[in-house]
């Protein structure tokens, strides 16, 4: 069932995280509750020109600045560490997000895999702290992030072979056929 207009998103049932591909081995099981997914800011230059009412600052279409994506664990574990081991595999974190079809009021369940690859930049130990988590964390400079609800791409950016999707639509596409 493709998603429309008509469904309100609503929030993660519940989400694994992977590392390298999708089995029952690669899973990184019980070791976070929760990933912060980044934020894409485009490279942007002010404009200031004669006749402007001020400053403007004008996005690069497809330009990117540096992004992290960071992923915190309740303690630190083999399998928490594995990521910067294993520095190279993708990170695969795959959910099932409800949504709210608005017409007939029900709960709709559909996939949501995001895919993020790219370099170990900071590994945070935590603390020790007696009964409770030390809340470590692995912070990744991403180079390629893919997000698919349900088995539809909407964002798809490759900064290393320049991919710029968003919505589904390329919008690199017309400037690498123009480079």
């Amino acid at each position: 069932m493709a998603l429309n207009y008509n469904y309100i998103p609503d929030k993660i049932n519940n989400f694994n995280v992977y590392q390298g591909s999708v089995t029952a081995d690669s899973r990184l099981m019980g070791v976070t509750n929760e990933v912060t997914l980044p934020t894409w800011t485009l490279k942007s230059e002010t404009l200031a020109l004669a006749g402007f009412a001020g400053d403007l600052d004008s996005p690069t279409e497809g330009q990117l600045e540096s992004a992290t994506i960071e992923i915190t664990f309740s303690n630190i574990s083999k399998q928490a560490l594995a990521l910067l081991e294993k520095d190279t595999e993708p990170i695969i974190m795959r959910s099932a997000q409800e949504f709210i079809d608005k017409e007939t009021g029900t709960k709709v369940m559909v996939g949501r895999a995001i895919t993020v690859k790219g370099m170990t930049k900071a590994v945070n130990f935590g603390t020790l702290t007696t009964g409770g988590f030390g809340n470590p964390s692995i912070t990744k400079e991403i180079t390629y992030y893919k997000d698919v609800i349900d088995d539809e791409t909407v964002t798809e950016i490759d900064k290393i072979n320049y991919k710029y999707v968003i919505n589904g639509v390329d919008k690199g596409a017309r400037i690498s056929d123009l480079i």
